[in-house]
Parts: structure tokens; sequence; C-alpha cells
């Protein structure tokens, strides 16, 4: 072969190598570039969900992912979920064997309604992490295509209540306060809900006492099937009631709010005497006990718990331009700017979570201050996420603290930018963490009481254990001492007089 052709076959090889690196190159570019544009829209959807999460959570979620289903490192098991997030480590008793307790008549747990699992909950709260592994591997095995697991569906759910008497004696309902202090001390409840009405219903059933009261708001587009379980619930209690005005809830929208602020409109003319309320919605689930709760509440003496901060720089377009809705439901930012908040009013910055005094209820209700600041905020994105903090740190809301800080105790959630927590072990949904079983170990050691976010379809196993520990802690309230502090008597709203 000439010098020629050797030179004209080479420079071809080369070309061909170069054209087969660009082709990978490419292809790999437009695989991240779509992954990348999936969570740039859940951050859009979410802007409070910071780069970090994109940094540390998606990026290595495959080597996390594999790192997590590991049995054992270097022939040793693997440690703790906690580690390093707890100085201080204490293994709950075991709590799986509650059934039969003369301590306790109204089990949460082991309900006919719902499929119980095979599973030593003691062991997945106590994060063996061998056996907590075994259970995530029986999970995958009973997913559908989808991912999920098969729950009973709204027409099953309405179908256990035919009889009322008959589903909350099978249900296994209270009929009276647990304690005297429970009974002098009722407490209201707001559930923002659309969907999936078996787990309503759980969280109904975990939550329930007779002496307080709850308000069941349902989506008004949910389907009809999904509205006849919400009222026949409410039909089989006297202190269960669906709100008397329904909101089209649009996601980051102003009905949001509007849906909390209709049931505190009813709640104050109910006849039950509640001290606090607090809101919720249908993919939360309670931590503590209901006693555990009241001790916590009155530790607060007469503040609300609700945290914020000062909007950072990336938070505040959502107040200062108008919000509209495009044709496609979803909110999009004009370059209108708004003019300043009612009153002389700072707008805050937290989340939408509250335990709000009663006055401080009536205060949103009839106060003018509050009022404006809700017309105000017709127009903003999330308005949820301002409204309530921003009256909280008003010097004229009864209860309220002039501090602004995220400290609360209210509700525990784990972002995926929020380094103070262990990653998820679950999924993430629009940068939050869906808790999986490998997570109940972090969870039920937390002071707060309540979490978010639960998917019955997702881990059912996580509230099955859940019950099972309240169920447990309720018969033996003593143990309520296995948390470093609780009730939390250490935040800012001490060093200010409630009014």
């Amino acid at each position: 072969m000439s010098l020629r052709r050797r030179i004209i076959y080479f420079t071809a090889l080369l070309s061909s190598i170069f054209i087969f690196v660009q082709a990978i190159l490419f292809y790999i570019s437009i695989t991240k570039s779509e992954s990348t544009s999936g969570i740039k829209r859940q951050l859009f959807e979410q802007p409070h969900v910071a780069s970090n999460f994109l940094k540390n959570s998606i990026n290595n979620k495959t080597a996390l992912k594999e790192r997590e289903r590991k049995l054992t490192i270097n022939g040793k098991p693997k440690k703790s979920v906690v580690g390093k997030y707890s100085k201080t480590l204490q293994n709950w008793p075991d709590v799986s064997d509650i059934g039969g307790d003369s301590r306790i008549q109204y089990h949460i747990s082991g309900s006919e309604f719902h499929k119980r699992w095979d599973v030593n909950c003691t062991k997945i709260i106590n994060g063996e992490q061998p056996y907590v592994h075994d259970v995530y591997a029986m999970l995958e095995d009973h997913r559908d295509i989808e991912k999920n697991l098969p729950v009973p569906d709204d027409i099953d759910v309405l179908s256990w209540m035919a009889d009322c008497d008959e589903y909350k004696a099978r249900r296994k309902y209270p009929t009276k306060p647990f304690s005297k202090e429970e009974g002098d001390f009722p407490l209201a409840y707001i559930i923002v809900t659309h969907k999936e009405s078996a787990q309503l219903e759980r969280l109904l059933r975990a939550i329930y006492h007779p002496q307080n009261v709850y308000c069941v708001h349902p989506d008004a587009k949910s389907p009809h099937a999904f509205h006849s379980v919400v009222h026949k619930l409410s039909e089989c209690f006297d202190n269960v009631f669906v709100a008397s005005k329904l909101e089209s809830v649009q996601y980051a929208g102003y009905t949001r709010l509007l849906a909390d602020i209709n049931c505190m409109d009813d709640l104050l003319r109910r006849p039950e005497p509640w001290k606090y309320a607090m809101n919720m919605c249908a993919q939360d689930f309670p931590l503590k006990t209901n006693l555990e709760i009241v001790q916590q509440l009155k530790m607060y003496k007469g503040h609300n718990d609700i945290n914020g901060i000062l909007p950072p720089r990336y938070i505040q377009s959502r107040t200062r331009f108008i919000y509209r809705t495009t044709l496609t439901g979803k909110l999009t930012s004009t370059a209108k700017r708004k003019t300043n908040p009612p009153h002389g009013l700072t707008i805050y910055f937290g989340n939408a979570y509250y335990a709000a005094t009663r006055r401080f209820v009536n205060y949103i209700i009839n106060d003018q201050v509050a009022i404006d600041l809700l017309r105000w905020s017709n127009d903003t994105y999330s308005p949820d996420e301002h409204y309530w903090v921003t009256l909280q740190r008003d010097k004229r809301t009864p209860g309220g603290y002039p501090n602004a800080t995220w400290d609360e105790n209210v509700r525990f959630m784990k972002w995926g930018d929020i380094p103070k927590h262990p990653p998820c072990k679950g999924k993430y949904v629009r940068g939050l963490c869906v808790f999986g079983v490998g997570y109940m170990e972090y969870l039920t050691r937390q002071p707060h009481l309540l979490a978010n976010k639960f998917y019955y379809s997702f881990d059912p196993i996580t509230l099955q254990c859940i019950e099972e520990l309240l169920d447990y802690r309720t018969a033996y309230p003593e143990t309520v001492n296995i948390f470093q502090n609780f009730p939390i008597t250490d935040m800012v709203w001490q060093n200010h007089i409630a009014f």
C-alpha cells in the first residue's frame, strides 16, 4: 500500500472514530437534557427546591440507590440510616404484638379493610438493614407495571360504610376520650384531599377522637365516587363534616388557600370547643398519639406554630408580579407588578402548614388586616406559603411572634435540598421525599407531630408500622421518653407574650 493510500485510510478511520464519538456525546447530551428539563419543570412548580437537590439527589441518584441496596459493606452490616444525623439512638421495644394488650381497646392497626403485610415492624423502625432490604424486595415483587401496589378503590371504601355503626365497630373507632387531659383539650383538623379515599380513611382513623372535630375539603373537581366516600364518612360521625363551600383546587393557586379558609369559617360555627386547628392533606400521617399532640400544643402556651423567613431572592417574584392561569391550567407570571401589601405588612415565606390557636383562626376570618391580605394574595404564586407566616410575624396577630425562623414542630418533611436529614429512602415527587420503609428508623424518632409525604399505593408498610407504633405508645405513654426533645419548649415564641 502506497504512502498516499495509507494517509487516506488513516484519515478516514480517524473521521469515523470522531463521528462515532460525537454521536455518543450527542445521545448523552439529549438524555441528560430530557432528564434535566423534567427536573426544571419540577423546580418551576416548586421554586424553593434549590440547586443542591439537582446536584446531590438527582445526579447521584443511581449511585445512591445502588449503595442503599447493599446488605453489607466489607462483610459488615450496613450502618444505621440515622448514623451521623443523631447523637444517640434508642431502639423501640417490640411494637408488633400490641393487639391483645388489655391497655388498649381501640386499635388503629390490624384493620380487616386494609391489607396487612406480613412484616416485623419492630425490625423496620429499628433499622435492621438486611431485613429492610428484604421488605423492599417484597414490595417490588408486588408492584404493577406503573410501580404501584393495589389499594382499595372508592367503591370498595364506600361499601365498608354501608352500615355506619357496624363500620365504626369493626374499625374500632374510639367512643370517648382516652384521658381527662385529652377530653379537656379538643382539637380541630382541616383535611384537604382530592383522590384515593382509602388513604383518606386510613388517615382519619389514625387521628380520630370523639372530642375533636374534622373538616374535610374534597377538591370540587374530584370524581363523583370520591365525593360519595367523603360525604358518607361525614355522615357516620357527628364530629366529621364536609366543608360548606368547595373549591376547585389549583396547584400553587389561590384556591388551595381558600380551601383552608372555608374550613376555618365552618369550624368557628361548630359547637366543639376546640383549642387548636391543624391543617393536613390526605398524604400526611401522624407521628404522635393524640395525647402527645395535646401535650405539645399546650407547651406552645397560646402561640401558633407557623414557621417562615424573609423570602429568598428566588422566591420574591411570587408576590412582586401578578400571576395568571393559562389555558392549560398552570400559573404563569406576567410582567405586571403588584401593589404593595396592605396595612404595611412585610411579606414572609414559609410552608403551608400550621398549628393555629382558635384566636388566630377567628382573626383570619374576621379581622380586616387578614381579610385584605387574603384579597391581595389572589393573584400570587402559592399564597399559602406566605399568607399564614406573614400574619404570624405581624405584631397585631393573636398568638404570633416577631422573629423570623424556620423552627417549627408541626410537620416533618424531607426536601431534596435539606442536608440536615438523611437522603430520601423512597422516591422524590416535586422535590419532596415520599417515605419508604427505609426511612422509618429516622422518621419515628423525630419530635414532629405529623409527617408528609406518604403514598398508600407506593409503600403501605410505612403506614402499617406507624399505626402499630401509635397503638403501642397509646398503651404505654411513658415510651414518649425515647424522643430527645419532646415536647419542644425552646422555640422563639417563648420570648413573646401571647395576646
